[in-house]
């Protein structure tokens, strides 16, 4: 599927005729009075800030009059969003676009995405997603399709107090090498997943043997076989354990995460610059965005 920046005609026409205010999610409408808003109208970056609604009634006429480029709301909540003032709590975000992909099983080049690409980032927000729920407990865990990728979004409302989100972050993302590899839960299992999910895709690796043996040595790792490099010296096998963990950290954006004042690309808005809708996803499992996230207008 080719990817094509919106026209103003075609932005007009999505707001007026398909975008619809049901599809903002109840998180985002329960809280509208406490976020920030911003907007990009010409597509050179969301210079429309500290913007405020009353109601979403004044937000939906906004919207349909103005048909923005692209539309961002705050993961904080304030006491005074139109100056981003008396900061109360914020989401804590995991942001995985696929153009940015460390590790992919296609051949796009950095920039540029494809279906497969697309679906490498869903199976990698779904891992944080469980990592979340089975580290952390947390069970307000919503996923939104971006128009290039996804966003993982947590508002269980102990997590929301949460100012320092770097350690939740190098934990979910396992960017460290664990001591114990081969604990049976906790943090060596996140590793070994996380593991499973870069090894498999990493290209540049040197040993021929290792490469023949690649699906085999995460099978062995993640049954936790102390031999699943024991063909390997012990400085190599440290080398790919710390390469790993290296990609690990760079496979979601970790300034979305820590910065507790970001603007998020908005659910329901449109991602202009490759004409497809941010999603709300119900269905994690099944959501296909080159079929349920694609606007009308592109078909028509």
């Amino acid at each position: 599927m080719e990817f094509k920046e919106a026209t103003l005609e075609e932005r007009h026409m999505y707001y007026k005729k398909e975008w619809n205010i049901k599809d903002f999610p109840d998180f985002i409408t329960d809280s509208l009075k406490r976020r920030e808003f911003g907007f990009d109208h010409d597509g050179n970056g969301p210079k429309d800030r500290y913007r405020t609604f009353n109601s979403i009634r004044d937000f939906e006429r906004f919207m349909k009059i103005k048909a923005p480029y692209a539309a961002y709301s705050s993961v904080a909540y304030y006491k005074k969003p139109e100056a981003r003032e008396d900061w109360i709590k914020a989401e804590i975000v995991f942001d995985i676009d696929a153009k940015d992909l460390k590790v992919r099983r296609c051949d796009c080049t950095p920039g540029n995405i494809c279906e497969i690409c697309l679906e490498d980032a869903k199976e990698l927000a779904l891992a944080i997603i469980d990592s979340l729920r089975s580290n952390f407990n947390l069970k307000n865990v919503f996923l939104i399709y971006s128009g290039r990728g996804y966003h993982v979004r947590v508002l269980d409302e102990e997590a929301l107090y949460i100012e320092d989100r770097s350690k939740i972050f190098n934990y979910v993302t396992a960017s460290h090498v664990p001591k114990d590899l081969f604990m049976t839960h906790g943090y060596s299992e996140n590793f070994r997943k996380m593991f499973a999910f870069t090894f498999s895709r990493m290209e540049y690796i040197k040993s021929k043997k290792i490469l023949e043996n690649r699906e085999e040595i995460i099978k062995r790792f993640l049954n936790r076989r102390v031999d699943f490099l024991d063909f390997v010296g012990k400085s190599t096998k440290r080398g790919i354990l710390k390469n790993v963990a290296e990609i690990n950290a760079e496979l979601a954006d970790g300034k979305v995460t820590i910065d507790t004042k970001r603007i998020l690309r908005l659910p329901s808005s449109l991602h202009s610059k490759v004409s497809m809708i941010c999603k709300f996803v119900t269905n994690w499992e099944s959501f296909d965005p080159l079929k349920e996230a694609v606007p009308q207008f592109r078909s028509e």
